[in-house]
């Protein structure tokens, strides 16, 4: 009898000590997997809390993998605004009024969630106020599940930093400072090549003085090297990058001599040869900034586009890594309610939105747009006349293009719901998978 006690107590012992090691008890861990894989980002941070073995899934990149796979990632939109400002009460008296003064913005990071259309605000790294650097430049790290802020100005004294922050996006927000530029600037070109190289170039020091140098960043060596000077002074460049393609390009800018007159050429550094080269012809608006205007696409790897959101022209370039062909791709028609030219774009699911359709393949494409004319940034409320909800304006957009292998395709604008605390007008915008 004292046998059989003891060998229910070690049955029992060993079936507690299994499903321990399960990831959901009583269930497969594949159908467990299955489960997990399908919880939204926003409650990963909780979902570490759970158990020893949940934080240990949620913590590893094969987790997020496994999402991709199974097609429960989530498409996040990461954008550089001012923080909303309150609605300043009366002053109470004169002297009152003359005491205020006013005080620069401050800038947050918002998340635009487009899979289930919900906005969020991270605190930023600053432990004391949660903000960021103003006009600090937000780059994607996918393979690393990661995003980078660089640069930008000091909230205090509105001197351009040399600072770098990476949030991590593996098992919720998680802030780390990053090895600094070896340049403080700001209004700058940057962008990350392959999976781990994140070059800037150009901008202005606390001089306004424009700048010639770039460097480059090694993500898994937490260092930067400095490169050889572009030809040219850029402030107010634009960075570039495609898929498959190792160069890391800077469109336009102006020379401190020439504020203001955008250069039409662009420089593009190679890696191979640690040199600049210059393209000409490739921003004919010597008025306009390419600054948010513009976001790359690949078609494949002998085909990449440039679209500029400027007057609906768009651009392409063609052929193959050594030949370079500038010309008007086609004009697509801006919204209605979209009049000025401040705008901030950026293309989303480079990579994961191909599909077949009908048994013919697809490519669908889907670049985010918002406008100046999304807000203020003061906390009052609107309606938009396009939802249901209280927007600022009209002033977020999602165009979506599903294209054939015929060329064909299908082009449409989708209203953003944009609730009034996120309306401000970005200054920079990036997009990440997890």
């Amino acid at each position: 009898m004292g046998q059989a006690e003891s060998s229910t107590e070690d049955y029992e012992k060993q079936q507690q000590q299994h499903q321990q090691k399960q990831l959901i008890p009583g269930l497969p861990d594949e159908i467990a997997m299955d489960c997990l894989v399908r919880v939204p980002h926003q409650f990963h941070s909780n979902m570490k809390l759970v158990c020893k073995s949940w934080r240990t899934l949620i913590t590893h990149p094969s987790f997020y993998k496994e999402r991709r796979r199974s097609g429960t990632a989530e498409h996040m939109v990461c954008l550089i605004q001012p923080l909303p400002i309150p609605i300043p009460s009366p002053p109470k008296n004169e002297t009152q009024s003359l005491k205020k003064t006013p005080s620069p913005p401050q800038y947050g990071l918002s998340i635009y969630n487009a899979t289930d259309q919900t906005w969020h605000r991270i605190m930023g790294p600053n432990a004391n106020t949660g903000h960021i650097p103003m006009f600090c430049q937000c780059v994607p790290l996918p393979a690393f599940g990661k995003l980078m802020l660089l640069g930008g100005w000091d909230p205090k004294s509105l001197e351009p930093v040399t600072d770098v922050y990476v949030l991590d996006f593996i098992g919720g927000f998680k802030w780390k400072r990053a090895a600094s530029m070896s340049v403080a600037r700001s209004f700058f070109a940057c962008g990350v090549v392959g999976n781990s190289m994140v070059y800037v170039a150009g901008g202005h020091d606390n001089q306004k003085n424009a700048l010639r140098s770039a460097e480059v960043y090694d993500v898994n060596a937490d260092e930067w090297r400095v490169l050889a000077p572009m030809a040219e002074e850029r402030d107010e460049c634009q960075g570039l990058t495609w898929e498959g393609d190792s160069r890391f390009w800077v469109l336009s800018g102006y020379s401190t001599e020439a504020q203001g007159l955008f250069r039409s050429d662009a420089e593009c550094y190679d890696p191979k040869t640690k040199s600049w080269s210059i393209i000409e012809g490739v921003w004919p608006f010597p008025n306009v900034s390419p600054r948010g205007l513009t976001t790359t696409i690949t078609i494949s790897n002998q085909q990449n586009q440039l679209r500029c959101f400027l007057g609906g022209q768009q651009f392409k370039q063609s052929g193959n890594n050594n030949e370079i062909l500038w010309n008007v791709l086609e004009s697509i028609q801006l919204p209605n309610d979209i009049k000025e030219t401040s705008l901030c774009v950026t293309a989303i699911g480079q990579g994961q939105n191909r599909c077949c359709i009908n048994n013919h393949p697809q490519q669908q494409q889907r670049i985010f747009m918002m406008s100046s004319s999304g807000g203020r940034g003061v906390l009052s409320s609107s309606n938009c006349g396009e939802c249901e909800c209280e927007c600022e304006g009209k002033g977020a957009y999602m165009l979506e293009r599903d294209i054939n292998s015929k060329g064909g395709s299908i082009t449409k604008w989708n209203h953003v719901r944009t609730p009034v605390a996120f309306a401000s007008f970005p200054y920079s915008a990036s997009y990440i998978f997890i």
